[in-house]
């Protein structure tokens, strides 16, 4: 079986990046929690992250591993911010011009599924100006959250609190056809961006023939 990136959640944490001021892990991964449980009560996919009961609430290590490799591949920044409280970095996430640039590459796409990346736009309308604290009080405030329909404060460490998967048989799901997968592959690995940018220049100067093998 051949490994698939899962680049649909990639999609979408640039599209949060871009449309938030400087934030933190504490607060992504509650918007996410948040998108997803509603999406869940539509009986639609569209992140699929994992969430588990950790210190803070519901939370996905891969989030910060998406970011950091986002970073490395210039999509967008990251301020550490040493914490004295908590003896602690975190990683502070800010939008930077290719995030963007790639987000207006993939416009069609974000149109094509617009049902999901409306219900996205409700939840960054409606909780984009909280701090990540005040997020996390509000998930914490909730009578009814997750799998399970209780407080989040019931819920046993590391314990699977949400998974969009469940969904058998969504209504809706985001998911990349083939020839989206291959087009965002390129987008965000700038040495396949470069090849193709190099190649295709190659042809329209002559230096590169394709010959028909027919």
């Amino acid at each position: 079986m051949v490994y698939r990136i899962d680049y649909e959640n990639l999609i979408f944490d640039l599209y949060l990046i871009e449309r938030i001021k400087i934030r933190g892990n504490m607060f992504v991964a509650k918007m996410f929690y948040l998108f997803e449980e509603e999406l869940i009560k539509k009986n639609i996919i569209g992140s699929r992250y994992k969430m588990f009961k950790n210190h803070y609430g519901p939370y996905n290590e891969k989030i910060r591993f998406h970011m950091e490799a986002l970073f490395r591949n210039n999509f967008l920044e990251i301020n550490r911010m040493y914490i004295k409280k908590y003896g602690a970095t975190y990683n502070l996430y800010k939008k930077k011009n290719q995030t963007k640039k790639f987000l207006k590459e993939i416009e069609e796409l974000i149109q094509e599924n617009s049902i999901v990346f409306n219900y996205f736009d409700d939840i960054i309308n409606e909780f984009g100006s909280y701090s990540g604290q005040g997020l996390q009080d509000y998930v914490y405030s909730l009578e009814k959250t997750g799998f399970r329909q209780i407080k989040m404060d019931k819920y046993a460490m590391k314990e699977l609190v949400l998974d969009p998967l469940i969904l058998r048989q969504p209504k809706y799901k985001f998911e990349l056809d083939e020839d989206w997968y291959d087009t965002i592959e390129v987008l965000l690995d700038p040495k396949l961006r470069n090849q193709l940018g190099k190649a295709i220049k190659e042809v329209q100067e002559g230096k590169y023939v394709i010959y028909n093998k027919n």
